[in-house]
């Protein structure tokens, strides 16, 4: 795994914290988890091995729990709240997660793609231009040898 791998791994791990923190904080669905979950340990009953006693007999907690969390009502809980809180905050932190992260943009991308072309063809009319002048500057450095030579054989 790479360093951008770790690093966008780290940001989704934090990204889906703070996610789960903003569902979590919803009030309704805190205040109809609320009422089922005991506050105290002596809420449970006062038996430590795991089972309270009540006019039906002795229940197991796991039980007890089973029958709190199927009295919730949960049809009104749903994946909507939770997406749109996402959608909520992607919308008001993308220009400052883009900022801070350094993030790049579609924009971006195509900005780059047109300075590449354009650089990629500006390097072949280059490299072409280069070689011509390659090929006139190896040609006048073979007549300036020859010219060298014939006036080295006059003196």
């Amino acid at each position: 795994m790479t360093i951008l791998e770790a690093i966008a791994l780290l940001i989704l791990i934090v990204a889906i914290a703070v996610l789960v923190y903003y569902y979590l904080d919803d009030v309704r669905i805190v205040e109809k988890i609320k009422p089922h979950i005991p506050t105290k340990v002596s809420d449970l009953g006062n038996n430590v091995g795991g089972s309270f006693s009540n006019d039906d007999g002795n229940i197991s907690v796991g039980e007890k729990l089973k029958t709190k969390i199927k009295d919730i009502d949960m049809h009104n809980i749903n994946t909507d709240a939770f997406s749109n809180r996402l959608d909520d905050f992607l919308n008001e932190k993308s220009e400052e997660l883009i900022k801070d992260w350094e993030l790049a943009t579609k924009e971006d991308i195509i900005s780059l793609e047109k300075r590449f072309n354009t650089v990629n063809t500006d390097f072949n009319r280059f490299e072409k231009r280069f070689d011509e002048y390659k090929d006139y500057t190896n040609e006048k450095l073979d007549s300036f040898d020859e010219r060298l030579e014939k006036l080295e054989k006059k003196e």
